[in-house]
């Protein structure tokens, strides 16, 4: 399993992690949630997708509604927003404090979050097509913004639970063109730049571990084809070296097209989680 584990000397989890990261555009860190709060956050997880809000305020959007077929990955936006538990979990100070340590920033802020769930079926609706994230987020932020996502695992994600995987060293390609999260698990459908090579590596991680992953970098993932669901969060961050760009070139036809970076000075919807 491709986990960065923890040493008595902090500093050197640190630097091991952020040496990954630079070199591959991603790394999976060691368990930072406790047990206790991962085995809290899964049962609120199962009550938002059931549509109960302990809050009041329903998530932003959903992807997937209790009609489609239940083979489909779940995937509901600004979840952290209908529940405290979930707010509790995808805030957690570790998290923050390892990401700020990692990436030298004085600010990291959820800019958004997503709740995934993948159930067990094997079936090919339960597949996520390779991507760059900031293919989806050009109308939000400037290119030189430093934004990535946290994965945050709430079970254990072994390789037949269908893990994310990524390209190691693909967001040294630059933007590109192909990038379909609804497009199944194809890295076929990718063309490489001169030269270079698809190394697929697997994201599988223990509960209450996350991996961190680059704007460019093109990650995706198999069926789960276990006997259990898949439970996480991908959380998108920003540091303060970052450039919101409102507004700009948002299709008001499309009801999956939000502006969420003019909510930054919402404490709830872009919680800040580390600050120096």
């Amino acid at each position: 399993m491709n986990v960065l584990e923890a040493t008595p000397k902090k500093s050197t989890f640190i630097t091991e992690a952020a040496a990954k990261f630079e070199r591959d555009g991603y790394c999976i860190v060691q368990p930072i949630l406790p047990k206790d709060l991962i085995d809290r956050t899964v049962s609120r997880m199962d009550a938002v997708m059931r549509g109960e809000y302990e809050t009041g305020e329903a998530p932003l959007d959903s992807w997937w509604s209790p009609s489609d077929p239940p083979t489909k990955l779940r995937k509901i936006d600004q979840p952290h927003v209908s529940d405290r538990t979930i707010f509790e979990a995808v805030t957690h100070p570790e998290l923050g404090r390892v990401v700020a340590a990692m990436t030298g920033a004085k600010l990291v802020q959820a800019w958004a979050v997503q709740l995934l769930f993948k159930p067990p079926s094997g079936d090919v609706l339960g597949a996520v097509g390779w991507h760059q994230d900031y293919y989806y987020w050009k109308s939000w932020w400037t290119p030189e913004s430093n934004v990535f996502t946290a994965w945050l695992a709430l079970s254990d994600v072994r390789e037949e639970c269908g893990p994310m995987h990524f390209a190691a060293g693909s967001y040294r390609w630059g933007l590109r063109e192909e990038s379909d999260f609804w497009a199944g698990y194809d890295e076929t459908k990718i063309k490489l730049p001169p030269g270079e090579k698809w190394r697929d590596e697997s994201g599988a991680m223990p509960a209450g571990a996350f991996s961190l992953h680059h704007r460019l970098t093109f990650h995706g993932s198999r069926p789960n084809v276990s006997k259990i669901p898949r439970y996480s969060f991908a959380i998108h961050l920003r540091t303060e070296k970052s450039t919101a760009t409102p507004n700009q070139g948002l299709n008001p036809t499309d009801k999956h097209n939000y502006d969420y970076v003019s909510h930054l000075d919402d404490p709830v919807k872009c919680p800040v989680i580390y600050r120096a």
